[in-house]
């Protein structure tokens, strides 16, 4: 007979289904989670046309965008992640709860605990910490687990293995999310290699004020939550975040992203609430 905590967690599993199934597609889209290419990072890129077009989608860009009014009224604030070495995977975990809230409808705490562990398995050594495809690799092998079914712990033990039944809710909401959303690349990781140029700065703006976090990596990586042209700061602005070492909403200049972030991605939902 199964134990009470376990039938919570598979109803918890079995809840995402029924979500699933009240959302519409926006659009047919060819990729899910696979992820791609953003298009400032193609070779293509270079062509005049697409120059000029993308020169113009910046001079469109509103001035100002802000995210964290919305992350705080969906109850996706920040969170600690203490002492251990983790920021990436809080960063990945933030923007894959707020494509899914948008799919949803509400948003789920999803557990850091739960995709650091996947993204060891992933990279195939355990490992407090990886890099971002890393785990969106073991989000796309495993899934993820709400928060309370998996906690996040003081410390890092290698040893962890998700019981069964959390092993199950994670695979549901891995199923919910091959068709409900779609990994985006604006700047692939690459070793040793930091700075986005200026097609790749606008790509963020843009990904921005169409209303999605983005996320940056860097020595330490943070969620990209909104901007502010600004021509007193350095490179011209400030990117809002989400840190997860300092457990608030902080601040970025538009030069610091120019030269230290690494490699950068999102996360689109592909389906919306149904209307009523």
């Amino acid at each position: 007979m199964k134990s009470r905590r376990s039938l919570l967690v598979v109803a918890a599993g079995a809840a995402w289904l029924a979500v699933a199934a009240g959302c519409r597609a926006e659009a047919p889209r060819e990729n899910t989670l696979e992820p791609e290419r953003g298009a400032s990072a193609s070779r293509e890129d270079s062509s005049s046309g697409l120059a000029r077009a993308r020169a113009a989608a910046v001079e469109a860009l509103v001035a100002t965008v802000d995210l964290r009014p919305e992350l705080t009224r969906l109850g996706l604030s920040p969170r600690p992640q203490g002492a251990r070495g983790t920021c990436s995977i809080f960063t990945t975990c933030s923007a894959l709860e707020f494509a899914l809230a948008r799919c949803r409808g509400t948003a789920l705490r999803l557990s850091p605990e739960f995709l650091n562990w996947s993204a060891s398995q992933a990279a195939g050594h355990a490992s407090d910490g990886n890099f971002f495809h890393n785990a969106l690799a073991g989000f796309e092998r495993f899934g993820l687990c709400a928060e309370d079914a998996l906690p996040y712990r003081g410390e890092f033990d290698a040893t962890l293995a998700p019981p069964p039944d959390v092993l199950l809710q994670a695979a549901v909401v891995r199923e919910v999310a091959r068709d409900a959303l779609a990994v985006h690349w604006i700047v692939p990781w690459q070793p040793n290699r930091f700075g986005v140029d200026d097609a790749q700065l606008a790509e963020i703006k843009s990904v921005l004020a169409r209303g999605y976090p983005v996320a940056a990596g860097s020595g330490h990586s943070r969620l990209l939550v909104g901007y502010s042209d600004d021509s007193g700061q350095p490179g011209g602005g400030l990117f809002f975040t989400q840190d997860s070492a300092l457990a608030r909403f902080d601040s970025v200049t538009y030069q610091f992203v120019r030269d230290e972030v690494a490699d950068v991605f999102w996360v689109e939902a592909l389906r919306v609430p149904k209307g009523p």
